[in-house]
């Protein structure tokens, strides 16, 4: 069975906010990750772009930074900077000849050419000169402090969702899931995640009690010592448990020995 895992991974709580299982062969930009709820940054790459999905985030009155679709030819409709006025109604491939000499640009776009197309709104453009190529960033941040060096920074950061990729696949062994139905192969993801979560948990604690920030901490050595440490001392703490719930429970069994009983009726005695 090929399959494909969609998640919509949080910055802010390193953890997995939704996962949806769909058919190896569904495009991603048909995962419903999007919410209404206002002020979330989202950050995708070009597997999910679709116009449908920048209107869902902007009538959300939400934020994204995504790479610009090579085949998308923007159409400039204003610039912030008055030496790029004459770049205005032109589509990017036409300005490309007039970028030599600049390591950046920052414009505003339409960036369908439908003519009946649903997407109207103006997005900003920016691009930046990287190694002889220039590399093109959309987002609806227009708020000047953003910088195009501060908007592809943010973009970068969308490189820890292809790390916990790594780390669920590799470490958590998700890639050979043993089940062959959707049911029993959620139940792996989901075991595989509570993993994740549990290690990302004790790593935010040992990060508290050392007064170290968490970046220097290694999630697979992290990992190997929660699994170690879990392996070595379950049983033991199962052991335990079972002793403890065998004792509660037997306490409760007294208990409703002793009072567990019908109140008693006045049945009318016989003649």
């Amino acid at each position: 069975m090929c399959t494909k895992i969609n998640v919509k991974y949080s910055l802010r709580n390193l953890c997995v906010k939704k996962a949806q299982l769909t058919a190896g062969k569904r495009h991603d930009n048909g995962f419903l990750g999007i919410t209404k709820q206002p002020d979330i940054l989202y950050l995708f790459d070009l597997g999910y772009w679709s116009f449908k999905r920048l209107k869902k985030i902007i009538s959300a009155v939400s934020f994204f930074v995504c790479r610009l679709k090579t085949s998308c030819d923007p159409l400039i409709v204003a610039v912030t900077q008055n030496k790029w006025k004459a770049l205005i109604s032109k589509r990017l491939s036409e300005i490309m000849p007039l970028l030599e000499g600049n390591d950046q640009i920052d414009l505003k776009v339409k960036l369908s050419k439908a003519k009946k197309s649903h997407f109207v709104e103006t997005v900003r453009l920016v691009g930046l000169l990287h190694e002889g190529s220039w590399h093109f960033y959309l987002t609806n941040i227009f708020e000047a402090t953003f910088t195009p060096e501060t908007i592809y920074d943010l973009y970068r950061q969308r490189w820890a969702v292809e790390i916990f990729f790594n780390f669920f696949k590799h470490l958590l062994h998700i890639e050979n899931i043993l089940a062959r139905n959707k049911n029993g192969i959620m139940v792996e993801i989901y075991s595989a995640l509570i993993f994740y979560l549990l290690t990302q948990i004790v790593i935010v604690l040992a990060a508290q009690k050392s007064g170290k920030p968490i970046e220097t901490f290694s999630f697979p050595r992290s990992f190997q010592l929660v699994k170690a440490f879990l392996t070595i001392n379950l049983r033991q703490l199962l052991d335990k448990t079972h002793k403890g719930l065998s004792c509660f429970f037997a306490h409760l069994v007294q208990a409703v020995s002793l009072l567990g009983f019908k109140d008693k009726l006045n049945l009318p005695r016989s003649p």
